[in-house]
């Protein structure tokens, strides 16, 4: 097998039979799925608060 074959296997036995495998799967399970998520837009951007509205003509 190849190695990291052998990896997932150790990674899933470590999770289903060591006491708090669970903890260890389900943070690894939250990463996962906060590194899938879509990037946020920026914001445009906008002028300082400290300047006056443009005057309209």
């Amino acid at each position: 097998m190849a190695k990291t074959n052998w990896r997932r296997i150790g990674l899933v036995a470590t999770i289903l039979f060591v006491p708090g495998g669970f903890l260890l799967g389900a943070s690894m399970a939250a990463r996962r799925m906060r590194k899938e998520e879509a990037p946020v837009p920026p914001l445009p951007e906008t002028p300082p608060p400290d300047s006056e509205p443009p005057a309209l003509s």
